[in-house]
């Protein structure tokens, strides 16, 4: 048996009302040289029957259960090691393939680097479109070698997120030869960022990495399972995970260190952690305050006039402001986010 250019791994937990919509926008595309596979983290709703249904006009689809839920970390590294692709694209099972992406992949793998990094657009539930989600500041193709130093802290200090550090799953194709030339770390295992401190590893002797600057999906919004434990519980696994990780390669206080914890503040900006407050106090039984602090003291320690404002707004700004000003937010956001659609319909913004 030949072994396809590329293999798509979807692994899933219960999306099985998003997972049909997925599988369409993918297997439009397929060739020969293309495998789909789903791995089923042993799912309990109709994720099996989405896929049977798929499967006899599809024979590039491959269904795999799992006996046990391993989590998203274990899942992932499990769907590579079972796929048969020289690339795999990691893909969520909620999360929509653009026309033509895979063909535009494909010659991209022609440029030979070891990850691809996919831009992507934010939609709601509904997959409306909301916004692009640019990685970087200067919105253009770019390469790295991320085991050289000075060309890594580049590439760190033109990013605007943690997407720039392999953080979003679905944004990503690797050589699955160099994924599987290093265990997982097992520290790492269960952050939900295990393929992030893989790929790390990885960067520690050679990792040639590249930013596609197209659009190649539109991720589904306002569906993060991350979240299932409450919106601190969602900041902690980012903060934590990532500042975990960049630790323990580069040292706390290394320059790619403080240019993650820059890259969180972007992510999650002072506004969101009046929200995490705000919900910290309607609902303290699920969101804990004294962990919400512990975080932001993390995502802005380093030194500087902005980071200090944010601490003293944050520390003194009483929630009835944040309040006050969501409510007007609210009010103004409809028409705004209408007029944009329509603008990005037009091809005017």
């Amino acid at each position: 048996m030949s072994v396809p250019r590329l293999s798509i791994c979807i692994p899933v937990f219960n999306f099985g009302s998003f997972l049909g919509e997925t599988l369409d926008s993918i297997l439009s595309q397929t060739t020969n040289d293309i495998e789909v596979l789903i791995v089923d983290g042993a799912s309990t709703d109709n994720t099996q029957e989405v896929v049977a249904a798929r499967t006899a006009t599809s024979p590039q689809l491959r269904y795999v259960r799992l006996e046990k839920r391993g989590g998203i970390d274990a899942d992932l590294a499990a769907s590579v090691a079972l796929a048969r692709g020289e690339y795999c694209w990691l893909f969520s099972g909620d999360d929509i393939m653009r026309p033509h992406a895979i063909q535009r992949a494909l010659e991209w793998l022609c440029s030979n680097h070891d990850v691809y990094i996919c831009k992507h657009t934010i939609c709601d539930k509904s997959m409306r479109f909301l916004r692009d989600y640019p990685i970087f500041r200067y919105d253009r193709s770019r390469e790295m070698e991320m085991s050289d130093p000075s060309q890594r802290r580049e590439w760190l200090v033109a990013a605007v997120n943690t997407e720039s550090l392999f953080s979003f799953m679905s944004g990503l194709i690797i050589r699955r030869e160099k994924w599987l030339s290093t265990e997982p770390l097992a520290e790492f295992m269960g952050s939900c960022w295990g393929h992030v401190a893989r790929l790390m590893a990885l960067a520690q002797s050679q990792l040639k990495v590249c930013y596609m600057a197209e659009v190649c999906l539109d991720k589904r919004g306002e569906n993060d399972s991350f979240q299932e434990r409450g919106v601190v519980n969602r900041f902690k696994i980012a903060v934590d995970g990532f500042v975990g990780i960049a630790t323990h390669f580069y040292g706390a206080d290394s320059i790619e260190t403080q240019n993650v914890c820059r890259l969180l503040r972007n992510e999650l900006a002072l506004l969101s952690f009046f929200y995490a407050r705000d919900r910290a106090i309607e609902s303290p039984e699920r969101e804990n305050r004294p962990e919400l602090d512990r975080i932001f003291a993390i995502c802005y320690s380093d030194g500087g006039f902005r980071n200090w404002m944010a601490r003293a707004l944050y520390q003194r700004l009483p929630i009835s402001w944040y309040r006050g000003l969501k409510s007007i937010y609210k009010v103004v956001r409809a028409p705004w986010r209408w007029l944009h659609r329509q603008l990005k319909r037009d091809g005017r913004a």
